[in-house]
């Protein structure tokens, strides 16, 4: 942990971001000196429900981690990095890949620190729930179809796209699938797949 990007964020403009400084204050300063941040660089979000992930620190957070500007994200609690769990998850997972260490600094069952012995066993929990969901989603999309086919809907490129088949898309394609695979395992034609990721692209795109 030597270069670390301290990430708070409140939903109201009329909250403050006192408690988690001083929370996030308490925790470096009570880390032994050599294990002490070289740098620490503050990104804040005022006025953001952690829903909305193309919130504009949250963003230079992750594209600063991604250029390996900081190899540590520390936060006062996961939900401020993101109220949606599962999104959550997804996102340490990506981080790992890119090298990015992460701390919650009042959840120490959650700390996915460099230096952490059980960080390899504690992301393939995670890596494990994040297929499960994947997996739910998939059932659910493949259980919608098969109820409209009994319905005598004639299957193909959709004029509307179901909440379950957007989010099924979205997940499988930030999981970095290509367009054919999602195709594949969401039994739907490719045209369809990239005409939904053209019609309704990620956040943040």
């Amino acid at each position: 942990m030597k270069h670390v990007g301290v990430y708070y964020r409140v939903s109201t403009e009329r909250q403050d971001l006192a408690s988690q400084q001083s929370a996030v204050k308490s925790f470096l300063e009570a880390l032994p000196e050599a294990k002490r941040p070289l740098s620490l660089t503050e990104f804040k979000d005022h006025g953001f429900s952690g829903k909305d992930s193309t919130r504009k620190a949250y963003q230079a957070l992750l594209k600063a981690a991604f250029e390996r500007k900081i190899d540590t994200i520390l936060v006062y609690r996961l939900d401020r990095l993101s109220r949606n769990a599962t999104e959550a998850i997804q996102t340490l997972l990506t981080l790992d890949q890119a090298g990015v260490g992460f701390i919650s600094v009042t959840q120490a069952v959650l700390n996915l620190g460099l230096d952490n012995p059980f960080r390899r066993t504690m992301l393939a929990a995670f890596s494990e729930i994040a297929e499960i969901e994947r997996d739910t989603i998939v059932g659910r999309v493949r259980q919608g179809l098969e109820a409209a086919k009994k319905r005598g809907v004639v299957l193909g490129r959709p004029k509307t796209t179901t909440k379950e088949q957007l989010e099924a898309i979205r997940h499988l394609r930030a999981e970095g699938l290509s367009f054919a695979k999602i195709a594949l395992r969401l039994e739907m034609p490719v045209t369809t797949v990239k005409h939904v990721m053209r019609t309704n692209p990620m956040e943040g795109q």
